[in-house]
């Protein structure tokens, strides 16, 4: 049972899908990040609800994301929720 956060954005005007799978067997005992089709980045999560762990998730991708532009499919600015 792995559940994935997935959401279509565009990163500098490139068509781009950045995911969080935020379980394997149960809910944080496997965690990553990936952009688009690269390699999965791993995280020890730090919590034990979905929407934390998402939030957790959300933060590495900004991070990674950092100083890019980033929207929404339309043009209009992402706000990651």
């Amino acid at each position: 049972m792995s559940i994935r956060w997935q959401r279509n954005i565009m990163v500098d005007g490139e068509n781009c899908t950045v995911e969080i799978q935020i379980g394997d067997r149960r809910i944080g005992d496997k965690c990553y990040t990936r952009i688009n089709q690269e390699v999965e980045i791993w995280f020890e999560n730090y919590y034990e609800s979905r929407g934390d762990i998402i939030a957790q998730g959300v933060d590495i991708l900004r991070s990674r994301l950092s100083g890019r532009t980033i929207t929404y499919p339309n043009g209009q600015p992402y706000d990651w929720q």
